[in-house]
């Protein structure tokens, strides 16, 4: 009873917010081991922890309640069923602007200092996104693509990505429509390939279009005939 009062006060609210930063995109979901986890999560108590107490305490003072000030304090107050239900309910609202806050305000100065340290030691810097997929199609914009294998170019299917898997999902299955009338306009209009993304692992190949000549095309084959 008392690891599972233990994981609830000192594990769940920098679990929490490690679950709000990565659902924000800043990593990706990737399995981690006991050890990380804990770790990962002893760091991100701390804040999340401490304006939750906070905002116990400034209530609990309107309600006549002891503040908590400290481990032991907390500890004691642990063994109550009402006091961890508002901790973890507190924990959930506070966690959630704080992860906000960190991924709008703290991680963009975070990552360009970081790359300044990279850069002048010579060393690529990191990418806005996590992972060269989400580099790719995690962004929100139209992308007409084909797919197929790497050695089997010819045999694609060509259209407009509606759904796109998450980086770490073991099928990556794509949802794309208007197939026939992308197919048909990259193949009459010879509509050329701007980036090509390469699976080494699955043998996979997917073009991305240049969206410009597909808008001309598509104005061109719109155009009432004179």
């Amino acid at each position: 009873m008392e690891s599972f009062i233990g994981t609830i006060v000192f594990i769940l609210p920098g679990f929490i917010m490690y679950f709000w930063i990565q659902t924000f995109g800043i990593n990706s979901v990737i399995k981690h081991t006991p050890l990380e986890m804990g770790t990962i999560s002893a760091l991100l108590w701390l804040p999340v922890s401490a304006s939750t107490l906070g905002l116990y305490n400034l209530f609990g003072t309107l309600g006549s309640q002891t503040a908590i000030w400290t481990l032991e304090g907390l500890k004691e107050k642990s063994s109550s069923i009402i006091f961890l239900t508002i901790f973890i309910v507190l924990s959930i609202f506070v966690s959630f602007p704080l992860s906000f806050f960190y991924v709008k305000l703290i991680f963009p100065y975070q990552r360009n200092l970081i790359n300044k340290i990279r850069s002048n030691r010579g060393v690529a810097s990191y990418s806005d996104m996590p992972s060269v997929w989400d580099e790719v199609f995690g962004k929100d914009e139209v992308q007409i693509v084909s797919i197929s294998k790497i050695d089997k170019q010819t045999e694609c299917i060509i259209g407009e990505i509606q759904k796109a898997p998450r980086p770490f999902e073991p099928e990556k299955a794509f949802y794309l429509r208007h197939v026939e009338l992308f197919t048909k306009l990259v193949t009459d209009h010879k509509i050329p390939v701007t980036n090509v993304f390469v699976d080494t692992k699955s043998g996979s190949c997917i073009k991305i279009y240049d969206k410009t000549a597909l808008s001309i095309a598509m104005k061109k084959d719109n155009a009432p005939e004179e």
